[in-house]
C-alpha cells in the first residue's frame, strides 16, 4: 500500500465542497438547521486516531512498559488510516462548501448565522480526523533498522572505507 498522497485529498476536499455548496444553493431554504452535534463523531474518531498513533508509534518502537504489536494490526491500522484520511479530506470539503455557503447569507437569512459556525465546527472537526489518520498512517511504516557496523557497502550512507 502507497503512502496517502496530499493531492488525493485535495482533490476529494474540493469536489465534494463544490458539490456540496451546489446543492445547498438548490434546497438550503427548505432545511432544517444544522445540529450543532453534528461534527462530534468525526471529531472524537480523530481523537481516537491521534491517541492509537501514538500508542502504535510507542509499540513498534519498543518503548518500556509496551508489548510488541502484530504486523497483521500495524496493516489493519494503516487501512484504516488510509480510508480515514479520505474520508476526513470528503467531509471537510462538504463542510467547507457549507461554510461557503452560510457565511455571506449570514445577515440575510436567520439560520444562515447559526449554520455558519456549525461548519466552522464541522470543518475543524474534519482537519482533525485529517490529521489523525495521517499521523496513524505515517507510525505504521515500517522503521529502517540500525547499522550495527560503519563502513557497511551495503549502507549508501556510511562511506565503505574504499576510495
Amino acid at each position: 500500500m502507497k503512502p496517502t498522497r496530499a493531492r488525493d485529498l485535495v482533490i476529494a476536499a474540493v469536489t465534494c465542497g463544490v458539490f456540496c455548496y451546489l446543492v445547498f444553493t438548490r434546497v438550503y431554504l427548505d432545511l432544517p438547521t444544522l445540529p450543532r452535534t453534528a461534527p462530534l463523531s468525526v471529531l472524537l474518531i480523530g481523537l481516537v486516531e491521534l491517541q492509537v498513533a501514538a500508542l502504535v508509534r510507542n509499540r513498534l518502537d519498543g518503548r518500556p512498559g509496551t508489548r510488541p504489536i502484530s504486523p497483521i494490526v500495524v496493516a489493519r491500522f494503516a487501512a484504516l488510516a488510509k480510508a480515514s484520511s479520505l474520508a476526513g479530506a470528503a467531509i471537510a470539503g462538504c463542510w467547507a462548501g457549507v461554510l461557503a455557503y452560510t457565511v455571506p447569507r449570514a445577515g440575510e437569512l436567520a439560520a444562515a448565522g447559526a449554520d455558519a459556525i456549525t461548519a466552522g465546527l464541522g470543518l475543524t472537526a474534519a482537519l482533525i480526523l485529517v490529521a489523525g489518520a495521517l499521523l496513524l498512517e505515517r507510525a505504521c511504516r515500517a522503521r529502517q533498522p540500525p547499522d550495527e557496523k560503519d563502513g557497511d557497502p551495503r549502507n549508501p550512507r556510511r562511506p565503505s572505507g574504499r576510495a
